[in-house]
């Protein structure tokens, strides 16, 4: 019985402690509504920082595929020290957006550029 009252202390304790939380949480600062977030400048700014970094990462991994030939997963990952699914993930947007071509499958894929881009855009 001690058992039960215990447990059933904890299960309580722990409810109150959560939603105490949640309240102090809430009323401790201004939460974002999704309004408030695209209009904060802080966060356009911030936004725009990460969109343009991702930007100049796409336009390396096109660059060295242009000048290998090809790239593998692998190689975009050691360009930036990135994680697997990263490079994957920038890898994808570039055969989506048509400047890579994906070949092979499982170990063996590579991705080849279609065509020659603008060297201009690789400075950036």
């Amino acid at each position: 019985m001690t058992i039960i009252l215990i447990i059933i202390g904890l299960l309580l304790s722990c409810g109150a402690g959560f939603l105490i939380g949640r309240q102090s949480a809430a009323g401790g600062s201004e939460l974002f509504t999704d309004d408030e977030v695209s209009t904060d400048p802080r966060i356009v700014a911030a936004q725009a920082a990460v969109q343009a970094r991702i930007e100049r990462r796409l336009a390396r991994i096109l660059a060295q595929a242009v000048t290998d030939g090809r790239i593998t997963n692998n190689g975009a990952e050691e360009l930036f020290c990135i994680s697997d699914r990263t490079a994957s993930v920038y890898l994808a947007e570039l055969t989506k957006r048509g400047d890579l071509v994906r070949k092979g499958a499982g170990r063996g894929t590579f991705y080849t550029p279609v065509k020659q881009p603008n060297p201009a855009v690789w400075s950036q």
